[in-house]
């Protein structure tokens, strides 16, 4: 669907469950007071690039092309808010690009009819290095098989224990973020602190963060993690995290801001026990070099020693397929999935396409994978390998109008696209480049399409792409859902 079109759908459908419709972002629902605002609109999931280790580097190293990418595929696959960390070390280090970054983030978010909530602290896993704040920092890869290997706590002990000299810095790093958009209909609430513990320095933080956004005079809701941990006398709204079952703790009017592990929950389960009763927004959309893919007690001291064959976290991979095809049912619904256009995917674990691992759907064809142990593979859960594979597309394309066609293929590996049984494109060369190949096409009509892939060694990578009389260079969009091929 075209984006712009998807996020009025979104304003749409959000106004007829009471919401007011603004043309220039997916709305919020009406409320007489910020407490008593309706949640169950919600179905999100924590933001994080697949190729960001964690969310310091996510904006040190901010990639628009990459958050362009998986907004787009959050978007299809029913996602309408993204939960978004910060980092007081990234602003101290980049304030002026970071606000850049921030504003463009918001941009491509609403462009796929998504909001966005930002979360300021948290208390959970690594201490910031000093060094990240150094110019030439270099971001360490993921532990293999250890859960969210390189997190970062934020502020971080060493700040922390002289909170008096950072008090102003603090101040300055929320009221310069809230105050760029303290009525922004594309911010959806700020979040003071994720999983405070109940420290005298923490409650003394979030008591003073929610002051600093009271400030600005910001009209957007403001909350931190309750029930457990210190959030709630700190919250517009009550917020809570819900890993053990699917007990809802409120109503309506609460907002349950982390959710889903496959030890003790599932993406069907959440939408089946919280959509209509709670919002709710999952751990996490990518699949990625934040490791979250591996279980919590498989830490540094208990790494696990293979990969996963279920991902704790996660619901798609960087290349567009989810891990299980029953979750993007459960966030479609049966009708939205039924209606939404995707390439059907086989994944091989060998490039001759002679030993299949597995098959899924992915709605373009469009990605770059880090050389990495786990991530470099496009499905390292069904025993894809990270070099030496292949994966073969399938979909059907239709043409408007009558004219020549040209299909391309961007790529690391070898390349053939077939349309209706015809060799149109074929790249045989290793090492990145571009194949173009022209057909000529009937208007109305769908033309079914075969794309082949082999991956050698190196970061893999593949876009399609066409162009048509009536329309520039641009992805290359599935006609038909996969049951109708």
């Amino acid at each position: 669907m075209n984006p712009t079109l998807r996020a009025l759908l979104v304003c749409t459908l959000l106004a007829t469950a009471g919401c007011s419709v603004n043309t220039t972002a997916p709305s919020e629902p009406k409320a007489s007071a910020t407490a008593d605002r309706d949640w169950r609109w919600v179905q999100g999931t924590v933001f994080v690039p697949t190729n960001a280790v964690n969310e310091a580097q996510q904006w040190d190293q901010y990639d628009p092309e990459v958050n362009e990418r998986e907004l787009h595929y959050a978007s299809t696959y029913g996602i309408n808010v993204v939960r978004v960390y910060l980092h007081y070390y990234v602003y101290l280090k980049k304030k002026d690009a970071l606000l850049s970054d921030i504003e463009d983030f918001l941009a491509r978010a609403t462009k796929y009819g998504i909001r966005t909530e930002f979360v300021f602290f948290d208390d959970c896993w690594n201490q910031p290095p000093k060094d990240l704040l150094s110019a030439d920092y270099r971001y360490p890869a993921p532990i293999p098989g250890v859960h969210n290997s390189q997190w970062l706590v934020c502020p971080g002990d060493e700040v922390r224990a002289h909170y008096e000299q950072h008090r102003q810095g603090l101040k300055a790093y929320v009221q310069d973020i809230v105050n760029a958009h303290k009525a922004d209909p594309r911010v959806v609430f700020w979040e003071i602190y994720n999983e405070p513990n109940k420290s005298e320095d923490t409650v003394k933080l979030e008591k003073d963060a929610l002051l600093w956004i009271k400030e600005t005079g910001s009209t957007i809701p403001v909350t931190a993690t309750g029930k457990e941990f210190s959030g709630a006398p700190f919250s517009d709204f009550p917020s809570w995290h819900e890993y053990g079952s699917y007990t809802i703790v409120g109503d309506a009017h609460m907002l349950c801001t982390e959710c889903m592990n496959r030890q003790g929950q599932s993406v069907p389960g959440v939408v089946e026990h919280f959509k209509g009763k709670v919002g709710y927004i999952m751990w996490e959309f990518g699949i990625g070099r934040d490791n979250c893919r591996f279980a919590w007690d498989e830490n540094r001291e208990k790494p696990r020693k293979d990969e996963t064959p279920t991902p704790f976290h996660g619901i798609v991979y960087p290349d567009g397929h989810p891990w299980s095809i029953a979750d993007v049912k459960a966030l479609l619904g049966p009708s939205g999935y039924a209606h939404t256009h995707f390439f059907m995917a086989s994944y091989y674990k060998d490039p001759a396409f002679a030993q299949l691992a597995k098959t899924s759907v992915t709605p373009f064809v469009d990605f770059d994978l880090v050389d990495e142990p786990g991530v470099g593979s496009p499905d390292a859960s069904a025993g894809v390998p990270k070099d030496h594979f292949s994966v073969e597309y399938r979909t059907s394309v239709h043409a408007d109008t009558a004219g020549t066609y040209t299909f391309a293929a961007d790529s690391d590996g070898k390349v053939q696209i077939l349309v209706e049984g015809k060799l149109v494109v074929k790249k045989d060369a290793l090492g990145r480049g571009t194949a173009t190949g022209e057909m000529a096409l009937d208007s109305y009509r769908n033309y079914t399409v075969v794309v082949r892939y082999v991956h050698a060694t190196g970061p893999a990578s593949l876009h399609l792409t066409w162009s048509g009389p009536a329309f520039k260079n641009r992805l290359l969009e599935p006609a038909t859902h996969p049951e109708g091929l």
